[in-house]
């Protein structure tokens, strides 16, 4: 590998593709880590590698002139030693991409989150002259904090550059506006359905437009994608109006500002939550949904010739999100086989078609109901919802002739409660609660594994269960590698 290019040290690879390689660097003179975007040399050669370079040269130019949080900033542009490159900020992040995952609609929260911090960049970008042409989940990094980074202004529009002339077809199709279909003059408001079509696969788990490059040109052109409300049951049909406008095919019906996007989104969440404001759980949530790569859900088993196969086509509301009740091991106990049909039921109503997958997961060697309602209860998003998914709780209790309080898990443990810290376990509370030293012990052990998010994690699981075996093993569960969750487990005695 090349150890220096021009005064930049290189300390490793962070990517390759067809254009070139990124390295992680080190700029010397003023002790800083970069990332070094480069191009590749055998593709410099005659009228593409000119025009190559001039790309790779506007990128430079447009980023350089945007100092802002939610972009990615440009330090340097330059040739040397044969290599054409762009110093850039390092930023500790991932794509977008991973925290998707199909027909899983994204934490609310962190839907809107992410996108604020969207909108505000491109507020700040289109007043400044630039129009980014390429928004997708690819070109924006998500760091451990949740923060937004837009990157690859690679065919960025400056309102002074004639690099790109009227006629030009460019973007990704599936985000794409009708006006870069045809090949029109473009300006921020072809940035802002771009974002719409993010919004609207962050909400309901599916792009509005899909197919092959031809479908999804007609699709853009001619026709509009349901409202998310449909595909995502529960959530606030405020939500419908706003992407109906973001993604209105003639540029004088959309939002003519990100600014203006910002506003009716904000709204919209407000209606949703009714009148309440995120605050301090809305921005652990959004953390936590950024802590790691969403799940992919397992493809559904395959039913044989005559077989029929209950999807969500055609029906709204959550009763085609539960088509198939989550699939439980062989050794699940009695009660849960027969509450889960219900409880997963319940559950949808709240947070729609994740419901499925979130229940095989969190019922894992739940040793009752009122254990596995407070590990459901981490993922609604409302107070609202809570309330409901519990008051369902309740019914599916008294319907099923089960108790009222944890009394298996309690048993288990041999620990005994008051009459009081039983009738909270019930409620889907927390009946213990854990010391301030287990939780800054926890949060020391788990620190090398997740970084600065382990405050946010013992924080949320504290809430979630007074029982330091099941905090531990709660805690155990967000790191991916199989080998660290058992080596924390040890650590923490366990």
């Amino acid at each position: 590998m090349t150890e220096k290019i021009g005064k930049y040290r290189i300390d490793g690879k962070l990517g390759s593709g067809a254009m070139g390689v990124v390295y992680r660097a080190y700029d010397d003179n003023i002790a800083r880590v970069v990332a070094l975007k480069t191009i590749r040399t055998e593709l410099l050669d005659g009228h593409s590698g000119a025009e190559l370079v001039a790309r790779f040269r506007n990128e430079a130019q447009a980023s350089g002139r945007l100092v802002h949080p939610n972009i990615v900033a440009v330090y340097d542009y330059g040739e040397a030693d044969g290599v054409t490159y762009i110093a850039m900020e390092y930023v500790d992040g991932r794509p977008l991409n991973d925290f998707l995952a199909p027909d899983v609609p994204m934490d609310l929260s962190a839907s809107v989150a992410c996108m604020s911090q969207l909108l505000a960049a491109l507020d700040y970008a289109h007043a400044r002259g630039v129009v980014h042409r390429d928004i997708k989940p690819a070109n924006l990094l998500i760091t451990p904090t949740a923060q937004v980074k837009i990157t690859d202004f690679g065919v960025a529009k400056i309102e002074s550059s004639t690099l790109t002339q009227v006629g030009d077809v460019i973007g990704t199709p599936s985000y794409m506006s009708p006006e870069q279909f045809r090949g029109e003059r473009v300006d921020g408001r072809s940035d802002i359905f771009a974002a719409g079509i993010l919004l609207y696969q962050m909400l309901t788990g599916a792009r509005p437009f899909t197919g092959a490059a031809s479908v999804v040109m007609h699709q853009i052109l001619n026709t509009m994608p349901p409202p998310p409300s449909e595909r995502h049951a529960g959530l606030h049909p405020a939500f419908d109006a706003v992407l109906a406008r973001a993604l209105a095919k003639r540029v004088e019906d959309r939002y003519q500002t990100a600014r203006a996007f910002l506003a009716a989104l904000t709204d919209a969440q407000l209606q949703h939550t009714g009148g309440v404001p995120p605050g301090e759980e809305d921005n652990e949530r959004t953390v936590l949904a950024f802590s790691r790569p969403a799940p992919r859900p397992a493809p559904p088993p395959h039913t044989g010739a005559g077989g029929q196969h209950h999807s969500a086509a055609g029906s709204s509301g959550a009763a085609g999100s539960v088509g198939h009740t989550a699939s439980l091991s062989a050794s699940a106990p009695q009660w849960l086989v027969e509450v889960a049909p219900e409880l997963q039921l319940a559950l949808s109503l709240q947070i729609g078609p994740m419901a499925k997958l979130l229940l095989k997961k969190e019922a894992h060697d739940a040793a009752d109901l009122d254990v596995l309602c407070r590990r459901l209860l981490v993922h609604i998003t409302t107070e609202q919802g809570r309330e409901a998914f519990q008051a369902s709780v309740q019914t599916i209790k008294r319907k099923m002739g089960l108790g009222t309080a944890g009394t298996t898990s309690l048993a288990r443990s041999g620990a005994s409660l008051p009459p009081s810290q039983l009738s909270q376990v019930a409620s889907g509370g927390t009946a213990l609660q854990l010391s301030a030293e287990v939780m800054e012990h926890a949060q020391q052990k788990l620190l090398p594994y997740v970084g600065p998010i382990a405050k946010v994690l013992v924080k949320r699981f504290a809430k979630v269960t007074g029982d330091p075996a099941e905090f531990h093993r709660l805690l155990a569960e967000q790191l991916p590698n199989e080998q660290d969750r058992a080596k924390f487990l040890r650590e923490m005695g366990g």
